[in-house]
């Protein structure tokens, strides 16, 4: 018959689970905010365009040659054709109607807009682009949002290094997090560090089972931080058929959705993930051996 001291109950690991998770899943949605806004930015500097205007005596062919060249070039990503009609039409979506009156009764040039892709997206880069294309042939002028690109490009350096500090921000206070749970979890178990080493066991005989444990613990909690943040960043979206996310909100995490890589979103992951059991089984290492350093009246 069983005494009730004689009963030992196996210890509890799931505080140190959610602990773990919670601290993965905030890393993890900072990982993800660095690779959305990375694709938002691009998005945004790749919708600028170079307006190209041609003069009376280009053709439609010959502006067709124009950009079947300025495709194949590599800082470009794509081109479009804006006819006299699409112009007209343009420019009625911007400006009243007097200033349209007027610009029905002139003959507007055929022009082409040029968008480049997001690593030549630079204001020095683009000014040096818009003297080649002056000095081609048939173009009457070239225009481009140069104000526009120079402060939206000093908006997102300004936010990618907000983001990078956050990130460093966070992975400092997540290493804190889990070395402290990690502690809490070894203070549990103190008196039997200690007595196993006074029964004669070795250190790492001590020590590698804590340290196994923990490691499991973040094996653990690294799934259901994930399924946690695959459920804001994916399933959310796809689970409100009915719209009860506000507009904004939606539109926002539909941009998410549409500039993350998957690639980069599995290596962001695990990542995460190697970073978590790596201090997990760090953390638990450092708990061990402060406990078998310490003396039996300090424990208490």
């Amino acid at each position: 018959m069983q005494t009730p001291t004689s009963k030992r109950r196996k210890p509890n690991g799931w505080p140190s689970i959610l602990s773990l998770t919670s601290v993965l899943f905030l890393l993890g949605l900072v990982g993800f905010s660095i690779l959305g806004f990375q694709g938002l930015s691009e998005r945004l500097v790749e919708s600028s365009s170079i307006d190209v205007y041609f003069d009376e005596s280009s053709s439609q062919d010959d502006i067709a040659e124009f950009q079947r060249s300025l495709e194949r070039e590599t800082w470009v990503k794509s081109t479009k054709f804006i006819s006299r009609e699409e112009g007209l039409r343009q420019m009625g979506e911007k400006f009243d109607t007097e200033l349209m009156t007027y610009a029905e009764s002139v003959n507007l040039p055929l022009s082409v807009e040029v968008y480049p892709k997001a690593e030549f997206a630079q204001p020095n880069i683009l000014s040096a682009k818009v003297r080649e294309l002056r000095r081609r042939a048939g173009v009457e002028d070239v225009l481009y949002q140069k104000v526009w690109v120079e402060q939206m490009a000093q908006n997102i350096k300004r936010i990618q290094l907000g983001l990078l500090v956050l990130a460093i921000l966070m992975t400092l206070v997540s290493a804190g997090l889990i070395q402290s749970a990690t502690r809490l979890g070894i203070y549990s178990n103190r008196f039997i560090i200690k007595s196993m080493q006074l029964v004669g066991a070795t250190n790492a005989f001590i020590v590698r089972p804590f340290v196994w444990r923990f490691i499991q613990y973040a094996l653990a909690a690294f799934p259901l931080a994930a399924g946690l943040l695959w459920g804001i960043i994916y399933g959310i979206p796809s689970l409100d058929p009915a719209g009860l996310l506000s507009g904004q909100a939606a539109s926002l995490l539909a941009d998410f959705n549409r500039h993350i890589v998957p690639w980069q979103a599995a290596a962001m992951l695990s990542a995460v993930g190697l970073f978590g059991i790596l201090l997990a089984g760090l953390g638990s290492w450092i708990s061990t051996r402060k406990y078998l350093k310490a003396k039996i009246e300090n424990l208490y």
